[in-house]
């Protein structure tokens, strides 16, 4: 069951510069940055209130995130949703025929998830997220 809207993902082309919009001019605090080498990226969660967003930088050319940023520029990448018991809206999804891209999800600081092909939402890629 999908309970909230978690984060949302933003591609970037260079994190610095990213971060004195986000954080410097808009007032967005930085909660952390880090590489992910599955996603060959490097994010920066940001915060402001209830509000939670990553900057996402590719780190390699080979990166989902980097091809992305070549089709489409930098913007909004994904919307994650918190999920309940993702194993279980998982398989309710492929029921539907939904494509889920990543199986099993991946894990990163505890925090499982995975993603809906944005095919199949119009041109919307969800992040299913469970802490």
């Amino acid at each position: 069951m999908i309970k909230s809207i978690d984060r949302i993902g933003i591609a970037v082309k260079d994190l610095d510069s990213a971060l004195e919009v986000f954080a410097g001019k808009l007032g967005f605090r930085i909660e952390k940055i880090y590489v992910n080498s599955e996603e060959m990226v490097k994010t920066a969660v940001i915060t402001s209130g209830d509000c939670v967003i990553e900057l996402i930088q590719p780190i390699s050319t080979n990166s989902p995130v980097a091809g992305f940023i070549e089709k489409k520029g930098e913007g909004v990448n994904y919307v994650s949703l918190f999920i309940e018991n993702l194993d279980e809206f998982l398989s309710e999804l492929e029921l539907k025929g939904f494509r889920i891209l990543r199986k099993p999800p991946s894990v990163i600081d505890g925090r499982r998830y995975t993603f809906i092909h944005p095919k199949d939402t119009n041109g919307i890629m969800f992040e299913l997220t469970e802490y």
